[in-house]
């Protein structure tokens, strides 16, 4: 058979040479355009940037100019911060050639089997190019498939028998997009979220389109604005499993015969009237994720969108709830959704058994000092406003462990709480947990007692606007009166473990407080006030007892770095018997704090400036010598009457030091310093009894006498505290 048939070369010359160049042309096309698409210079061309745009392809085949197959297909892109990425088994494509003339890159057709596609965000973005009109356009008429596998955007899943064409342009180097009418689908499809499976055999219709505009003019969230969008499903809903039993909650989900039906049109930001959703949710949540009842959800969209739950009352954990919501206007604030709240009116009502209920004092407080253990049944009638917790609204606890760590120390008991909204402008939410028994223990040492006490209180009061963080401007208020303090032996721990110069040996009291802070616990004002009997402790030494009263006035209080301004806290001694109780018991004293600074954090330490009021000097005398060891000039001190003192102290851990100690009647004068660090006494003193004069140098057991030139040698004598700042003026 001849090669070129005979009927051909009958044709005249120009002829054959005219089809033997296009069959050479064609020749050559095959040849270059199967390399091209098949070597890496395709890729060289195509993953200029890839960063920005990448595509991988296995296989491809030209046969026609303008038209490619190409199997094992993968392409991805990034705009922003949300990353496209797209999957085919095979793709394949027509290409308009004329209109590469025109700087565009005209695609009328794709069409795509085995299709897999995901739309997710990152948190590195690229900076978008400033707008321009100078770049290539690329159109893409119609990308089609009828054989989509699965779509996955963010954490929403969704796989089964899809189809869809979608159509857009965009110019590059800042150039408008737009997105042409397309349309996507499933059959049979499965939805899970956040891997969690929720719908069961779901057709779902989707249509979509947004004008053309350039990125500055809607960026990100803001295309919903332009966008007009119709979503439709039908499907079976899956029974959500909420299980608390373990050490962590699980999430899961169960077949059963719900429903989900949707149609929903949404039209440059705001959904259509018509629009509607009802969804019928089996629940189960609880310890091993016990049956709770079918969950019923719907929104109907008028001229207002309206939300409405409703669970039917479970008779054994007491569970139920009914909601009817009013959303004002049918725009969604994609970008903000916490706008939505203040166009918010309506009631919810239900009840819940929670195997946790800490989580209502997470809305509270910011830091963990005030926590509910254990879980409860919370019963809750909510009524509200534009977007406003209103008057009428209550929440109860009737039984909970509550927990308060306020400065080292746990507070516990089993409370009831009772949550309201105060009217106001704005309205207060306000929590009143009640604590009919409560006992308190080092937060260290939870089996030892300090105190327990009947009837304590915790308020707890912030902005009810629930657009508001409820916390930001929460107030607490925690007070107890008279709780018992059944031996003072246990704040030696305080003392330095009571094996210092400072330590109690017995005692009991009766303590109330009075405290606020705020959601941190970092600043509070309040009171602590203990009456002590019996109390029995040693100083420097000296063997006291009799009866006490504390008034600590807590002006700024640090509760999460333990520290606390005391100034104004008073204390005061009665009945007390000085030594071995061969005395009468009939001293007393009264102490003033000018200023007083607590830093409860490790080591305890006290610093204060302190204004005295003795009944005589006979305590400050008995720290340096024995009573026989002073002259009798001395000892007739001790009958000179009330004697006003004020002095510089710090105590830290069973360590005291004392200095700028002066004490004046109208007889006498006294200067005085103390070292009692480390189990020993050293200091120095100066007495003055008219024209006499002694200083006393007092070193562990070691004392000795100073005589002449007594005060200049107590002035020449170092210090064991700095000199306090002068207060500014």
């Amino acid at each position: 058979m001849p090669l070129i048939p005979e009927r051909v070369r009958r044709w005249p010359r120009s002829w054959r040479v005219a089809l033997l160049s296009l069959l050479a042309l064609y020749a050559l096309y095959l040849i270059a355009g199967n390399v091209f698409l098949n070597t890496p210079l395709f890729d060289a061309v195509t993953n200029r940037k890839p960063e920005k745009f990448s595509m991988q392809t296995g296989p491809a085949l030209t046969l026609l100019p303008g038209h490619a197959v190409v199997w094992n297909l993968r392409m991805r892109g990034q705009a922003g911060h949300t990353v496209y990425i797209f999957r085919a088994d095979r793709a394949g494509a027509w290409i308009d050639l004329p209109a590469l003339f025109r700087r565009e890159v005209r695609i009328p057709r794709i069409d795509a089997t085995g299709v897999e596609a995901e739309v997710e965000r990152v948190d590195k973005g690229i900076p978008p190019p400033p707008r321009s009109d100078r770049g290539w356009t690329l159109r893409f008429d119609a990308i089609h498939s009828d054989s989509i596998r699965s779509g996955r955007f963010g954490t929403l899943f969704i796989a089964g028998q899809g189809h869809g064409t979608v159509g857009f342009l965009k110019q590059l180097k800042g150039g408008p997009s737009e997105l042409f009418d397309s349309t996507a689908g499933f059959e049979k499809a499965e939805v899970t979220v956040g891997g969690v499976r929720v719908l069961d055999d779901a057709h779902i219709a989707a249509r979509f389109h947004f004008p053309r505009h350039y990125r500055d003019e809607a960026p990100g969230l803001r295309k919903l604005d332009i966008t007009w969008a119709q979503l439709q499903v039908d499907a079976r809903s899956r029974a959500v499993e909420i299980d608390t039993g373990g050490p962590h909650v699980s999430v899961g989900s169960a077949p059963s015969n719900a429903r989900l039906t949707g149609d929903v049109v949404l039209d440059r930001g705001a959904l259509q009237p018509g629009s509607r959703v009802v969804w019928r949710v089996p629940v189960h949540a609880g310890v091993n994720a016990d049956d709770r009842g079918l969950l019923a959800l719907q929104l109907d969209v008028a001229q207002d969108m309206r939300v409405q739950a409703r669970l039917p009352r479970d008779p054994e954990t007491g569970s139920e709830l009914h909601a009817d919501l009013r959303i004002t206007g049918r725009k969604i604030p994609f970008r903000a959704p916490a706008e939505l709240l203040p166009r918010l009116t309506g009631q919810v009502q239900g009840a819940w058994k929670f195997e946790s209920l800490n989580w209502i004092a997470d809305l509270f407080v910011r830091k963990p000092w005030f926590h509910l253990d254990g879980g409860g049944l919370l019963e809750g009638d909510l009524k509200i406003a534009d977007g406003q917790l209103a008057a009428g609204s209550t929440l109860d606890i009737p039984q909970v462990a509550a927990v308060a760590e306020v400065a080292g120390v746990r507070l516990l008991g089993q409370a009831n709480a009772h949550g309201s909204i105060v009217a106001g402008e704005p309205a207060q939410a306000q929590l009143d947990v009640k604590i009919p028994a409560f006992r308190a223990a080092p937060t260290d040492a939870p089996k030892a007692l300090l105190f327990d006490g009947h009837a304590m209180a915790l308020t707890l009061r912030g902005d009810a606007r629930l657009q508001q963080q409820l916390r930001d401007g929460m107030r607490a208020h925690l007070r107890f009166n008279d709780a018992r303090v059944p031996d003072l032996t246990a704040y030696n721990r305080y003392l330095g473990g009571g094996t210092g110069n400072v330590r109690l040996l017995g005692g009991t009291g009766l303590l109330s407080g009075d405290v606020e802070m705020d959601s941190a616990g970092r600043v509070g004002t309040g009171r602590a006030d203990l009456r002590g009997r019996g109390a029995q402790l040693q100083v420097a030494g000296i063997a006291l007892r009799g009866d006490a009263q504390l008034q600590a006035r807590v002006k700024r209080a640090d509760f999460d770095a333990k520290q606390f301004d005391l100034g104004g806290t008073t204390v005061a001694l009665r009945n007390i018997q000085v030594g071995d109780g061969a005395g009468q018991n009939n001293w007393w004293g009264t102490v003033a704090l000018r200023q007083g600074h607590i830093d409860a954090a490790a080591p305890f330490e006290v610093t204060a400036q302190a204004d005295l009021r003795l009944r005589d000097a006979g305590p400050l005398l008995g720290v340096f010598a024995e009573r026989s060891a002073y002259p009798r000039w001395v000892l007739g001190m001790l009958d000179s009457g009330e004697v006003q003192a004020s002095g510089q102290l710090r105590w830290r851990s069973g360590e005291m030091w004392v200095d700028d100690l002066q004490a004046e009647n109208e007889r006498l004068s006294l200067r005085a310093r103390l070292d009692l660090a480390q189990a020993r006494r050293r200091g120095n003193l100066y007495l003055r009894w008219g024209v006499l004069g002694a200083g006393i140098e007092l070193d562990g057991e070691q004392r000795k006498w100073h005589l002449a030139g007594a005060r200049d040698w107590y002035d020449q004598q170092p210090r064991v505290l700095p000199a306090p700042k002068a207060a500014p003026r």
